[in-house]
């Protein structure tokens, strides 16, 4: 069994990844044990997130599972948070064996590039869809809400949408997606 720590910075998320997480190790085959994700909002310097991620680093030890760093890029370039990430958390821990996985925009442009498979969900319009790039609207969770029979909540529906949403159809829709995926398969193949 590989334990995942996890570092996020939505209270959605802190429910919502661990369900994520599960189906895609699941996808794999391989059992993990999520521990409960620790969050730090995004206004917080990046010292703060390379702060949070070394705790989790000591947590696992250094060959007991892996730390996953998940956060939504705004408007900012995902490869520069990143990269200011893993530099800040080199420099604090000595370590660079976190998986850093920014959801482009928003964690919500993952469901809107899955939402067909989301109908089945009670409180997803039935005739949902949403054909324009999830990755390029500014406000996906005002997207998604539009798309629902109620008022779209992070902590409500994230853990609910995580635990429904097509896998496949969302790596197909969405480039930061499929590349949380990708990095995924490094630690749950092995």
């Amino acid at each position: 069994m590989i334990s995942i720590a996890c570092v996020v910075e939505g209270h959605g998320e802190v429910e919502a990844l661990p369900v994520l997480l599960r189906r895609i190790a699941g996808e794999h085959g391989t059992a993990i044990q999520v521990r409960k994700p620790h969050r730090v909002p995004r206004s917080k310097p990046w010292d703060e997130w390379a702060r949070a991620i070394a705790l989790q680093q000591s947590a696992l030890g250094e060959d007991d599972g892996a730390v996953v760093v998940l956060l939504d890029s705004d408007d900012d370039d995902p490869e520069v948070i990143e990269a200011e990430i893993r530099s800040a958390t080199v420099a604090r821990s000595g370590r660079d064996d976190s998986i850093v996985c920014i959801a482009v925009r928003e964690y919500e442009a993952w469901f809107l590039a899955a939402i067909d498979s989301l109908t089945t969900h009670a409180l997803v319009k039935d005739d949902a869809s949403y054909s324009a790039d999830p990755e390029d609207i500014r406000n996906a969770k005002g997207a998604l809400d539009a798309l629902m029979t109620t008022s779209y909540s992070e902590i409500l529906h994230q853990p609910k949408f995580s635990a429904v949403m097509n896998l496949d159809t969302a790596r197909e829709r969405s480039v930061s997606f499929r590349r949380f995926c990708e990095q995924l398969t490094l630690v749950f193949s092995t």
